[in-house]
């Protein structure tokens, strides 16, 4: 029995080993498994070898899946992570928002206690001032009786205005002049020339203003100060200007250094003081009102003879009362200008009235200027008749780096019996200058000049003088001039030896010899 059983055992185990050998290389590896079964089993291994290749499509299903889970669990996070993200900027925007917010209203806080602050100061200040009120009227025993009464008031104090605006200017001049003449005394003379001028304004608003001018003007070391006049004014914006009070016209002034003060001589008119109205009108200028001053004077002319038989003007003021009517226009463009000018003067008597009228024109190309003038001078129109003058002036300039070249020339068709010149107002018939100035530091100028003179008003008469000398400019500040010179002046007219000459002289009597004339001016501003 044992035997056979052995032999059995045997036999299995040759058969299993043929099976092995004729089985296939990829089934040995699922097929060690079953070694460990009982040797009954191994006729199986055929049937599981099919469930084995099955198997193989189900896992790669299952990989994929499982891929694809990975993913879609990557989008989530993604998603996630974006939401928080937005999330995390919409709370940081909440959190500026808050912050801009609390900002603000710490600031609107602040200007709210600022204000608070301020008004109380204000109350207290309005406090104390009325206290102080109550105590200057209890004080004094002052005030009606309902302020002593501390009753209320139906009305309120009105509001406190605006101050003034008060502003005060002006110049000062004072010169010392010296003489000396070639004559037998060969003497030295001296005088002086002082001059003050103030200008007080008030500025009521943007609107009104006023004006307050002092002056004093001597050939001496001391004079007297005079009231020189007083307006008011009103301004609508740039174009339109109204004055009434007393107001002052002149045309057509000199820029030569000795006639160039238009209260004594001018090219087109001389100063006319009125007391009335002018409107200022986008360049226009209208005047109107009564003569006051010297200009309540008119000169009066009556020729007489001298032994030799020559005429001699013998003039004198002439009092009258007069009024004034003045017209220009001022007209700028590109840097040029031009003034057209008329101004009538009647004393309502007859044959006692003048007019002036011309034309001034300042004309500039590059470094060359010239200004002109001219002006009618006419008086006694109800004449058949009436003899006027005519005033031609020209004034060149050039001007280039530090070099400064100027010039003038002036000439006057006088009538040759009654000659038309309104006191001083033309200084002498002709005359012509030229200056150069070379400008060596930022205050110092030295320049050498050469004039020209007629010395009358009497274009028959040959009084003629030749000035020569250097004149010194000093100007170490803004507001302060000085000016120093010295000239020689040659006398070249053969009427200057003649007895009675004086009398032709509109300007200085300088006789046969030659003349030396020095001096120093100063000016300041305020």
């Amino acid at each position: 029995m044992k035997s056979m059983k052995l032999s059995a055992i045997v036999l299995g185990l040759a058969a299993a080993g043929a099976f092995a050998q004729a089985a296939p290389a990829n089934a040995a590896a699922p097929a060690a498994a079953p070694a460990a079964q009982p040797a009954a089993e191994a006729p199986k291994a055929d049937a599981a070898q099919p469930a084995a290749q099955n198997a193989t499509p189900a896992a790669d299903q299952q990989a994929v899946a499982a891929e694809e889970a990975k993913k879609a669990e990557e989008a989530k996070a993604a998603e996630e992570a974006k939401k928080a993200e937005e999330a995390k900027k919409a709370e940081e925007a909440k959190k500026a928002e808050e912050a801009k917010k609390a900002e603000e209203a710490k600031k609107a806080e602040e200007a709210k206690k600022a204000e608070e602050a301020k008004k109380a100061e204000e109350a207290k200040a309005a406090e104390e001032a009325k206290k102080a009120e109550e105590a200057k009227k209890a004080e004094g025993n002052e005030g009606s009786l309902v302020d002593r009464l501390n009753i209320t008031k139906a009305d309120e104090a009105p509001e406190a205005k605006k101050a003034m605006e008060f502003k005060i200017s002006g110049a000062a001049e004072f010169d010392a002049y010296g003489y000396w003449k070639n004559d037998k005394k060969k003497e030295l003379t001296h005088d002086y020339w002082s001059t003050l001028d103030v200008d007080f304004e008030v500025k009521f608003n943007e609107k009104w203003s006023a004006f307050v001018e002092l002056e004093a003007d001597g050939d001496n070391t001391s004079p007297g100060a005079v009231y020189n006049g007083a307006y008011v004014q009103y301004t609508e914006g740039e174009n339109f200007t109204l004055k009434f009070g007393d107001l002052t016209h002149a045309e057509g002034a000199f820029n030569y250094y000795d006639y160039n003060d238009p209260a004594d001589n001018a090219a087109g008119m001389k100063e006319h003081d009125i007391r009335g109205l002018e409107l200022d009108l986008y360049g226009l200028q209208l005047g109107l009102g009564f003569g006051r001053g010297n200009n309540d004077f008119y000169t009066v002319c009556n020729n007489t003879v001298d032994e030799d038989g020559n005429p001699v003007p013998n003039c004198y003021a002439s009092t009258g009362k007069s009024y004034d009517a003045h017209v220009a226009y001022q007209f700028d463009y590109a840097g040029q200008s031009l003034r057209p000018f008329a101004h009538y003067k009647s004393w309502q008597e007859a044959k006692a009235n003048e007019l002036h009228a011309g034309l001034e024109a300042a004309l500039e190309f590059g470094p060359f200027a010239i200004h002109s003038v001219y002006g009618l001078h006419a008086d006694r129109l109800t004449e058949d008749d009436p003899k006027a003058t005519h005033a031609f002036l020209a004034e060149p300039s050039f001007k280039v780096a530090n070099v400064n070249i100027k010039g003038g020339f002036f000439y006057a068709l006088l009538d040759d019996k009654n000659p038309t010149v309104h006191d001083n107002e033309l200084p002498e018939y002709m005359f012509a200058y030229g200056e150069g100035d070379i400008k060596l530091t930022d205050a110092f100028t030295i320049g050498l000049l050469g004039e020209l003179h007629t010395n009358s008003l009497d274009d028959d008469t040959d009084l003629g003088t030749l000035n020569f000398g250097t004149r010194i400019y000093f100007s170490p500040v803004d507001g302060l001039d000085v000016t120093g010179f010295a000239m020689a002046i040659l006398p070249m007219g053969n009427d200057w030896e003649k007895d009675g000459h004086a009398a032709w002289v509109s300007t200085t009597d300088y006789g046969e010899d030659l003349n030396l004339k020095f001096g120093v001016e100063t000016v300041f501003s305020f």
